[in-house]
């Protein structure tokens, strides 16, 4: 979604764009998310800073966060980088850093929508928070009423209410809901990549289906080796998401960056029960969420190596607390679907030019919202890229933010 909305922008600025992808557009971490294009995600997700939580994690009591063990040496130290960012006045900076770009969301993505022919895709109902028990439900209400001060539309419904919404829940089991109203949802997120990708090539972009193997300076110019073609430029984004850090490592740039693997799996609804907008089990840390395919049934954050073999355990964990809240039928999918989130300790994406190397642009790193930002933010690295005036302040997202030892480092 970075890559592809970036192109797009950069040929309206009049730039002749060539986007490189190993797979087609659409196919690697925008195709594995819950749909949300999440209008109000504006509060960063904090590592948890209590004791019994950190423990709960540790010992591999919970359903939301797991890790490998195996995997533990390489994950370490940005986890203790992530740790230390989850403090009260980076999250302060973080949420006013991510006010103007989730506030650009909806519309960006509805110019490339509109543009690419696939608004159907999308539907405007919101999300909905779901609560076991009453625990968060204060803290709940505290950010929906935040979420109003800042003009959204986020609210607690009954579970009267709840039962009209979505019929097939299973509210017996529940003690409040939160109704999230400004975001909207796609049915088929990699299929809403690729509609933007087709725009890209019917504005006259080149797309090439190559691995890029490398970066360097020569002459003046960047030169971007892959297993295809050498291909030579006054100006590359690097866009590519959790592969970015290790191409940037061999270029010489070293930034602070992990990976949040997650997995989903797609179910056929039981008989003729519906779902019609993604829903959330906070005491879970699972998304359900009806796509083409099916129910989507999405983990929450695994921590390990971007390598690492597959362990989906988190979705055998889930599945049987989503079939209390939902019938789900049988899996229609082979195997679990397993991608890897880029996140940076602040929870903020890097957007800029790359410290010390002019003419190479930086725009990756949203962590869970990457599907949501990427237009908006792709917009704003174009900007910069053209010498446009851009649309908020870039300087938040800098990568500078990292050598100057400002939270996140």
């Amino acid at each position: 979604m970075a890559g592809v909305a970036t192109a797009i922008h950069l040929l309206k600025r009049g730039c002749a764009v060539t986007l490189v992808d190993r797979r087609g557009p659409g196919e690697e971490t925008s195709f594995g998310n819950a749909g949300i294009i999440q209008r109000e995600g504006i509060h960063p997700y904090l590592f948890p800073r209590d004791l019994r939580s950190v423990v709960e994690v540790a010992l591999k009591l919970r359903t939301d966060a797991d890790y490998q063990i195996s995997s533990l040496p390489a994950v370490a130290p940005f986890l203790w980088r992530y740790f230390l960012a989850s403090n009260r006045e980076t999250a302060r900076r973080t949420l006013a850093a991510n006010i103007p770009i989730f506030a650009h969301c909806l519309e960006a993505h509805q110019a490339l929508m509109e543009e690419a022919g696939s608004s159907d895709l999308v539907a405007k109902r919101g999300w909905i928070r779901l609560f076991r028990n009453g625990d968060p439900i204060p803290e709940a209400e505290a950010e929906a009423r935040e979420l109003r001060d800042l003009g959204l539309d986020a609210g607690m419904v009954s579970m009267e209410e709840l039962a009209s919404l979505e019929p097939d829940l299973d509210t017996t089991r529940l003690e409040g809901a939160l109704h999230y109203r400004d975001p909207w949802t796609c049915r088929d997120p990699g299929a809403l990549v690729k509609s933007y990708a087709a725009l890209f090539e019917k504005l006259g972009g080149t797309f090439i289906r190559a691995e890029i193997t490398g970066i360097t300076r020569r002459a003046g110019k960047w030169v971007v080796t892959t297993n295809g073609p050498e291909l030579s430029t006054e100006l590359v984004a690097v866009t590519l998401g959790p592969w970015s850090k290790r191409l940037l490592d061999e270029a010489g740039l070293k930034l602070p960056m992990g990976v949040k693997r997650g997995y989903h799996q797609h179910f056929a609804p039981s008989g003729n029960a519906r779902l019609t907008r993604p829903v959330l089990d906070t005491e879970y840390g699972f998304v359900l969420a009806p796509m083409e395919r099916g129910i989507r049934l999405t983990s929450g954050a695994e921590f390990a190596r971007q390598d690492a073999p597959k362990t989906p355990n988190q979705l055998r964990r889930i599945l049987p607390k989503a079939r209390e809240l939902f019938p789900l039928g049988d899996s229609v999918d082979e195997e679990p679907w397993l991608g890897a989130r880029p996140v940076f300790p602040d929870m903020l994406p890097v957007i800029g030019e790359a410290p010390g190397m002019p003419g190479l642009w930086l725009h990756f790193g949203h962590a869970h919202h990457g599907f949501t930002l990427g237009p908006a933010t792709g917009q704003l690295t174009a900007q910069l890229m053209t010498g446009e005036t851009p649309y908020c302040d870039p300087a938040p997202y800098s990568a500078l933010r990292f050598m100057r030892g400002q939270g996140g480092r």
